[in-house]
């Protein structure tokens, strides 16, 4: 999708661009990115030095350098230069490649590499990134420092990249020929594709001006052999340093270390609670299920995160990862609990904890196969091994983000795979993540099912760009309670997402695939945190959803003072216009719950696509605040006419809809007394309804859309 970097806030209205279940802070960027473009070692006659250079360093250097420079820096992508030697170790070659245009900072920058074998620890640390400008050095990252990103992509080859604080027109990579570490480099092309980086946010963290014991909880209960579990230096992980660490350490089955801290403030409903953390290895999704997340408001448990309930783990360029999930609730302290399990880790530094806007964490406007009703017939594409092994690809491509195409493994495998290739409903960007959201017998994804995945990009015309598998897909949490996002950050533009997943992931076993996406997911963590602005409205929650003929708002105040009314506004773009559709009455004064409730019944006169809304919120005095923005995607229900023929019937009934079968449709048939004798699913390839073994008599044939709800129904009289 469209790159969301510089979504700067009207610091007047206090909105942000679709945060949720918050009143809006004003907040800036630190450095708002100037271009949307991404930029490549790309053209069409390269020549040397404008193109491309060759520089070399070594006592002992025979042979050593790289050959055919040219071709990183052609129009073909796919063909490579190779930084070699011939005689010697320990002797270092650097290809300088020049973008074609300036990229401004904040860009990913970087190289696509491969060595004939996955680049380890070792390798990376033969490896030099440097960036420059008009010829003048700008930045240097070794291969496996933290902030460099080293991707292994499934045909063998590695993006190793970096977040660039300059602007830059062109990329150096150097390696150091090791023997049995690194032979040789293949060198595909150099970029710098945009990317989603949000320097300040509001929220608080757990940095307090003068820490004591009083403002944090260190606790450690029973399992077996639970021998020296607990927290170490807990005081750490409140102080105004965010380089120090807390550690729970926990040992034996069961065992659990607990560590609470408070914040600099209290966090709005809406806000992502979390902590980051480190290890002296690499935590993955199995670590999720160890992890929970508690928030507090002034003592009293609020709410849960944990693997099952939309935890969240990302890698932070540091090294460091962020752990947190999405509140409903305000809070003003966090706990983090980590439970042993049986081959995971024992140690687990903690720096901190915080309550930060859900903008500084996720791209709030996916693209993705949400294909209108009617309309997925040419944006799916089923391959593999088993030709029927995966039914209702078409759910995947269809507008409903609930129902699933599903891949139905084979009891007994001889090895294959199953493909579903899905297009994206939107430009997707060089710099975007490709994936799909998924899951496995409707369960969570663990690190093993994802080392049997690959996704794969493409172009509109069918051509293969870049691929991932394993461990090098990204993941984003769960949705729901099944559904859970994996993908890769491309390099390249691209039309459709491939999944494909081999055969032996299991006896009897399924996969469920959702809809596939891309989005721009935000890289780091805000390097300034800003405390939000208080407000005399206090919002528990904002909720709009899309029902039926019409979108449902509904939201929650803990707290009002003076509070005259709630306007309701729509835009119909993100960065339209909004305008007020409706008004409620608001409280006045209140320090209790109140709930509220309208909705927008002009929506169903709208075409699809996507919908915004806000409260305004109006104080006695006239001053006004915004509420954040909520996102419906908006599917217009479709008036269906349901026609019977032949009507009477003897043996059959053919269903037919004037404007098509709604998606995950259902029909029933019904006696006179009411009583269900039929229920079928609509599906394009069986429109019938079948009457065979009904007697004689006269049913009532009603039509149920995706969410159960009646849109259409017809008189039938069956005959003998």
């Amino acid at each position: 999708m469209k790159h969301l970097v510089s979504l700067l806030n009207n610091a007047a209205q206090g909105l942000f661009l679709g945060a949720t279940l918050a009143w809006g802070a004003p907040a800036t960027e630190a450095a708002a990115q100037a271009s949307l473009t991404p930029y490549y070692s790309k053209f069409a006659t390269p020549a040397s030095p404008d193109q491309y250079s060759v520089q070399r360093n070594g006592v002992l250097c025979v042979g050593c350098g790289v050959a055919n420079p040219d071709r990183a820096a052609d129009n073909t992508l796919a063909n490579y230069a190779t930084v070699q030697q011939s005689v010697g170790a320990g002797n270092r070659a650097a290809l300088r490649l020049s973008l074609n245009g300036t990229a401004p900072a904040l860009h990913r920058v970087g190289v696509v590499v491969s060595s004939g074998s996955t680049l380890n620890a070792g390798a990376l640390s033969a490896i030099v990134l440097r960036t420059y400008r008009a010829g003048v050095l700008q930045e240097t990252r070794l291969g496996n420092a933290s902030g460099v990103t080293a991707t292994a992509l499934g045909d063998g080859r590695t993006q190793l990249d970096f977040i660039s604080q300059q602007a830059v027109d062109q990329l150096e990579v150097e390696a150091t020929i090791v023997l049995n570490v690194l032979n040789t480099l293949d060198v595909y092309y150099a970029y710098a594709v945009p990317a989603n980086v949000v320097t300040t946010a509001a929220g608080y963290l757990s940095r307090l001006t003068t820490p004591s014991a009083s403002d944090y909880t260190a606790t450690a209960s029973g399992g077996l052999g639970c021998l020296n579990s607990g927290v170490q230096d807990p005081l750490n992980a409140v102080t105004s340093s965010l380089t120090d660490n807390a550690t729970l350490h926990v040992t034996g089955i069961g065992c659990k270390a607990t560590l609470q801290v408070e914040l600099e403030g209290s966090a709005p409903a809406g806000y992502q609670a979390g902590f980051v953390i480190g290890s002296s290895s690499v935590l993955d999704l199995n670590v999720l299920s160890s992890l929970k997340i508690k928030t507090y408001k002034d003592g009293v448990l609020q709410e849960t995160g944990s693997a099952a309930n939309l935890l969240d783990l990302k890698l932070l360029p540091d090294g460091k990862y962020q752990v947190s999930f999405r509140t409903g609730q305000p809070f003003d302290h966090v706990e983090l609990e980590k439970t042993g399990v049986l081959g995971l880790l024992d140690d687990l530094q903690v720096y901190y904890g915080f309550g930060i806007e859900p903008r500084a964490f996720e791209d709030q406007e996916p693209i993705l196969s949400d294909f209108a009703a009617g309309q997925t017939g040419g944006n799916y594409q089923t391959g593999g091994t088993c030709t029927n092994c995966i039914s209702n690809p078409e759910r995947a491509a269809d507008a409903s983000l609930t129902n699933y195409a599903q891949m139905n493994f084979p009891t007994i495998s001889l090895g294959g795979s199953q493909v579903l290739r899905l297009r994206v409903n939107g430009d997707a960007n060089a710099g975007n993540r490709a994936g799909v959201a998924l899951s496995f017998n409707n369960g969570l994804l663990s690190t093993s099912l994802l080392s049997n995945v690959t996704l794969r990009t493409y172009a509109a015309d069918g051509t293969l760009l870049e691929s991932a598998s394993g461990s090098s897909l990204l993941s984003t949490g769960l949705l729901g309670s099944t559904a859970q996002e994996i993908g890769f950050l491309t390099t390249q533009d691209f039309e459709w997402v491939e999944v494909e997943i081999n055969n032996g992931i299991g006896l009897g076993s399924n996969a469920q695939i959702y809809y596939a996406f891309a989005d721009d997911p935000v890289q780091g963590f805000p390097s300034t945190i800003t405390p939000p602005t208080v407000l005399p409205v206090e919002l528990r929650a904002f909720q709009a959803k899309a029902a039926a003929a019409a979108v449902e708002l509904s939201w929650e105040t803990a707290l009002e003072k003076n509070s005259s009314y709630f306007g309701v506004e729509r835009a119909t773009a993100a960065d339209g216009s909004f305008v007020e559709i409706g008004r409620v009455q608001a409280a006045g004064n209140s320090t209790s719950l109140r709930r509220y409730a309208t909705r927008d019944a002009e929506a169903g006169r709208l075409p699809a696509g996507t919908l915004y809304y806000r409260l305004r919120q109006v104080d006695v005095d006239g001053s006004t605040t915004y509420s954040a923005v909520q996102a419906v995607r908006w599917q217009p229900q479709t008036a269906a006419v349901l026609s019977l023929y032949p009507n009477p019937a003897t043996d059959a009934a053919t269903v037919q809809l004037s404007s098509g079968l709604p998606t995950g449709g259902v029909l029933c048939l019904y006696t006179t007394r009411g009583q269900l004798v039929r229920r079928q699913e609509l599906s394009v390839h069986a429109p019938g309804l079948t009457l065979k073994g009904l007697p004689a008599g006269l049913y009532q044939v009603v039509l149920l859309d995706a969410r159960g709800q009646r849109i259409a129904n017809e008189r039938l009289s069956v005959v003998r």
